[in-house]
């Protein structure tokens, strides 16, 4: 049964003209009938008419990007690389933004009733199992990245968080700290839980074990919570002389926190970022564990033209390798 702007308009109840400026991004709705609007499109699984009428048609030659809105710049470096092989093939990327979880809904129908070739998901959409459905049912290829979706049979590029993470914490270990902080993002992600787990690996590998007084999780990769973060380590009765965080602009805020106490980056405290994009422009410039992003869109297209030529082909699991880039910020503590 096809579901039509009417029955989306009677579910949110609201009229059809509210739901077509919602579906058309064209003019004003309010948040909270946008809402109700977005949830009975995710529901109810409408797709509009064009994208039905494209099955038949020939390819769009367009890829759409779907990003979480974040202050984390490896994202859009992620994006960048995926424009830049797209365009060298001919075909032209569009990139959308969530700006809050739930957001990914509209953004989507938005893209399958623009008829795309394929849509690659950046980092952390929460895309669920009946947008999956709707892939599958118009033949849309998918490539995840960073995140698995296992369970929905996606072609996946995972980093290997885990092992980074590992090897940075276990250099901060062998440069003699044993008190070693870290901030990261709640572990409601496979990469969070992954490089949480690298984390606490590291420090029992050393025999320390892990104290959770020393680790901090918030709700986004921005500077404030990396200040604020800091600065409630800085307030322990014996604080941490070495800080693992997951995001460069966390530990542009960890830097933050701790001029204001005073404190000398690294004489009095070794800092270690990840993701290698913003690093190198704080002062000082701060050791970062960084990914290989050369090839990464080439090999996303590869396997959206392989999805697309084969669509029950068996999902690829690939890893982006990362390397540990060294500044200068990780060094032996004062005795």
């Amino acid at each position: 049964m096809t579901v039509t702007m009417a029955d989306i308009a009677r579910e949110a109840g609201c009229g059809v003209a509210t739901v077509g400026r919602v579906i058309h991004r064209n003019g004003y709705v309010s948040g909270e009938a946008r809402e109700r609007i977005e949830k009975a499109i995710a529901e109810l699984g409408y797709v509009p008419d064009r994208s039905a009428r494209s099955l038949k048609s020939q390819r769009s030659s367009i890829i759409g990007c779907l990003v979480m809105q974040s202050d984390n710049g490896l994202y859009y470096s992620i994006n960048d690389e995926v424009i830049r092989a797209a365009e060298a093939r001919g075909l032209t990327c569009i990139t959308m933004e969530a700006q809050k979880r739930g957001g990914e809904a509209a953004l989507i129908q938005t893209m399958l009733g623009m008829h795309v070739d394929g849509i690659v998901l950046i980092s952390d959409p929460n895309v669920t199992a009946e947008q999956f459905a709707l892939f599958r049912r118009f033949k849309t290829p998918v490539v995840a990245i960073e995140r698995g979706y296992p369970e929905q049979g996606a072609d996946n590029l995972l980093v290997r968080d885990y092992e980074a993470v590992r090897d940075a914490v276990g250099r901060m270990i062998r440069a003699g700290h044993r008190r070693v902080a870290m901030i990261a993002m709640e572990p409601i992600m496979d990469v969070e839980r992954r490089r949480l787990q690298g984390y606490r690996d590291a420090l029992g590998a050393a025999g320390l074990g892990t104290d959770d007084s020393l680790i901090r999780l918030g709700a986004d990769y921005t500077v404030t919570f990396g200040r604020e973060a800091m600065e409630s380590l800085l307030a322990l009765a014996e604080p941490p002389t070495a800080v693992m965080a997951t995001a460069d602009t966390l530990a542009a805020g960890v830097l933050q926190a701790a001029y204001a106490a005073g404190l000398r980056i690294p004489a009095d405290l070794s800092v270690c970022g990840y993701d290698n994009v913003l690093s190198q422009s704080l002062s000082p410039a701060i050791d970062s564990v960084g990914l290989r992003l050369n090839g990464l869109g080439e090999t996303v297209m590869n396997l959206l033209e392989r999805r697309r030529d084969d669509p029950d082909a068996a999902s690829e699991r690939l890893a982006i390798d990362t390397e540990y880039v060294s500044r200068g910020t990780v060094i032996a503590p004062k005795i």
